[in-house]
């Protein structure tokens, strides 16, 4: 009789392990990679709450830039960041060796020009100047948007993507451009005329966005996306993550974001809607 209650105690004991070793496999924790901007509060607001309804634990770790959040889930130590685009993803793929693939586009934030000494895009003249943060990507972004104001003219046979401040073939207002970090612009703008400002940059810096003058349409390679490492591609999260941003309730969420900001911030990709 003593040894079958032995039998039966140890019966139970395997059964409390076997038990807690379920729940443990089932609890899976995703560890956000985040840097300052509306792309990582939106994810932590909006995502990580949905993610914790399906049973995840969602860690977030805080970085002060993006380059800082990339390398870290580069390196394993977390699992997802939602801070990049496609263009600066590759980049970093293409300069690190690193193995980074696209979960989902997420909603993204354009960049818009800001008045600085003038308040209308009307009013430029030779000699005005316009502030554009020196990073490739904020470059390409501000020749493209000045194109399309028909202040400049770039070289056709530059990809899109591609262009730089070499490839203008005409400027006909005569504006100067003057490059600065990006985050140097807002508290610098009444320097200058005119300053093209990142999405993320305006939100950091509280700028009014109802004095935007113009906003850029974003071509395909500016849309931010949620980024993991190849590895990690098969995670039964990387579908749950894709299906949020892709549902019709998180979309409703955006909106009403946008709704209770009184302006188009935010732009949901296509095929998320």
């Amino acid at each position: 009789m003593k040894r079958f209650l032995q039998y039966i105690g140890l019966a139970l004991v395997a059964l409390v392990l076997a038990a807690c070793g379920k729940q443990t496999e089932d609890t899976q924790t995703i560890k956000v990679a985040t840097s300052p901007g509306p792309y990582s509060i939106l994810f932590m607001e909006e995502v990580a709450p949905r993610l914790e309804q399906q049973g995840y634990t969602v860690e977030e770790i805080q970085f002060s830039e993006l380059r800082q959040a990339m390398i870290a889930v580069d390196e394993g130590e977390a699992d997802i960041n939602v801070d990049s685009n496609r263009l600066n993803t590759e980049s970093y793929n293409d300069t690190q060796g690193a193995n980074f693939e696209q979960i989902v586009r997420i909603p993204t934030v354009p960049a818009a020009i800001y008045p600085g000494q003038k308040d209308s895009l009307d009013a430029v003249e030779a000699g005005d100047t316009i502030a554009i943060g020196n990073g490739t990507v904020s470059m390409m972004r501000g020749l493209l948007l000045m194109q399309d104001l028909g202040w400049i003219t770039l070289n056709p046979d530059v990809e899109a993507a591609k262009v730089t401040a070499d490839d203008i073939e005409e400027n006909h207002v005569g504006i100067e451009i003057v490059e600065m970090q990006g985050a140097a612009i807002p508290p610098a703008i009444q320097d200058v005329s005119y300053a093209l400002v990142a999405g993320s940059i305006a939100y950091d810096a509280g700028m009014d966005l109802d004095s935007r003058l113009v906003t850029e349409q974003p071509i395909e390679g500016l849309l931010l996306e949620a980024i993991t490492t190849a590895d990690k591609m098969d995670q039964p999260w990387v579908e749950d993550i894709k299906a949020i941003y892709q549902s019709e309730d998180f979309n409703q969420a955006v909106l009403d974001r946008n709704e209770d900001i009184g302006t188009e911030f935010w732009i949901i990709p296509e095929e998320n809607q």
